[in-house]
């Protein structure tokens, strides 16, 4: 069984050493996520080009003070040409590139995803990103930008007129639009906006009753779509292990077929208590493979679509 993950915060361990900053030292510790014995289990991920947003991240994004978001900016130039440059990561830029054979080859198939567009003040910047190799935005993380409204910012702001022609230029490039972490307003602006795009998706949530969370409507849009929702086994998301797999069951039933369902690990990203012992490094997905089997019942076919098959879909329509 091949096994891709839709959400892997695979340099934020990394990130002191890359950019040279001690800010970044509270992540070191979750090198323990992403092993490299499990890593040389995983086919292929979206990878994000994140660093962590400070109070003083959070206003410039609000406010588009250029200052802020250009050191911002520059940061993320350099974990992108990290990516770019690795001899252990294979950066997909269109369908073709995904590498699976021959074996023996020991670079991660990559697909760079920008967490949070905080640093997106005008359409022509996701050109520059595009030009870089990345494939995929999420236009918010939990506060609010320039966009629109983050998860944990105000929940009464929609899509920005901003947002709207950033979302119409990704249109135009055939880029991965993430709704991850926007709240749910902006979440069902940026659907209704994109319409039948089959590249609007959920690279890490859950399904629950919280802003950060999907509702079962916003699932069924995504999936209306043709777009692909990854659920994330962490304790913010889900209350156990079993709440995590029966989600999957759950969304079938809502959805009708497993065609939209995925996992987004977020590993990397996050703090060891948030995670369950059954599945609290990437070497175990094959544990959640078994889960979905054995106590979710879905067929050996479905299983293989949520651990690598609708991922891989989204990858061979990018352009």
């Amino acid at each position: 069984m091949r096994f891709a993950d839709f959400h892997m915060d695979r340099l934020n361990p990394f990130l002191e050493e890359i950019l040279g900053n001690p800010e970044f030292r509270y992540a070191v510790a979750r090198k323990k996520q992403i092993p490299s014995e499990g890593l040389n289990k995983l086919d292929l991920f979206f990878a994000s080009i994140y660093r962590r947003a400070t109070e003083e991240i959070r206003t410039g994004a609000k406010s588009g003070d250029e200052n802020i978001l250009s050191s911002v900016r520059r940061e993320h130039e350099k974990i992108i040409d990290y990516y770019n440059t690795a001899a252990n990561f294979h950066v997909i830029n269109k369908p073709e590139d995904l590498h699976l054979e021959p074996s023996g080859y020991d670079a991660n198939n990559v697909v760079l995803h920008l967490e949070g567009g905080d640093t997106i003040s005008n359409p022509d910047i996701v050109d520059g990103l595009y030009e870089r190799g990345v494939r995929s935005v999420g236009l918010l993380y939990n506060h609010d930008n320039l966009l629109g409204g983050g998860a944990k910012g105000d929940t009464a702001r929609g899509i920005t007129p901003l947002g709207k022609r950033v979302v119409d230029r990704m249109l135009e490039k055939g880029m991965v639009i993430d709704i991850a972490h926007a709240n749910r307003r902006t979440t069902n602006d940026i659907l209704e906006r994109v319409g039948d795009y089959p590249k609007a998706v959920a690279t890490h949530t859950a399904l629950g009753n919280a802003e950060r969370h999907l509702s079962p409507e916003l699932l069924k849009k995504i999936a209306a779509g043709g777009g692909v929702v990854g659920y994330t086994a962490a304790k913010p998301m889900f209350s156990s292990f079993s709440d995590y797999i029966n989600a999957y069951r759950n969304s079938r039933d809502l959805l009708g077929s497993a065609d939209n369902l995925a996992i987004g690990s977020d590993f990397g990203g996050l703090d060891a208590q948030d995670l369950f012992s059954e599945f609290d490094e990437i070497g175990k997905l094959s544990k959640v493979a078994e889960a979905l089997s054995e106590k979710a019942n879905f067929s050996d076919a479905d299983v293989e679509k949520i651990m690598y098959g609708n991922v891989e879909r989204i990858v061979k329509q990018l352009s």
